[in-house]
């Protein structure tokens, strides 16, 4: 099922909203980005992540554009590599081997 996530402008900074509630942020004072969080928006509890669709809501916002790419790149080098794995692989046996 596709999944869509907005890209918009808040008062602290640049945030994606899913079913208008905000589930990842960055604050345009630092725009530090935050792994664990953006983890847990996209791909934690269990949260379908084989298709996410990110509208840009902001496309004027040069720092909101960066952002923005940042996102969508990230997004889709995960799913390159997610790709890549086994079907079958299970990934709680092989971190504990490592």
């Amino acid at each position: 099922m596709r999944r869509t996530i907005q890209f918009k402008q808040t008062e602290a900074g640049y945030a994606c909203f899913e079913d208008e509630e905000n589930i990842f942020e960055v604050c345009k004072t630092d725009l530090q980005f935050n792994v664990k969080d953006f983890y847990q928006a996209f791909y934690g509890e269990d949260k379908d992540f084989e298709d996410i669709e990110i509208e840009n809501c902001i496309q004027e916002d040069k720092d909101a554009n960066r952002v923005y790419g940042c996102i969508v790149t990230l997004m889709e080098k995960i799913k390159e590599k997610l790709a890549e794995l086994p079907e079958d692989a299970d990934l709680g046996d092989e971190a504990e081997t490592e």
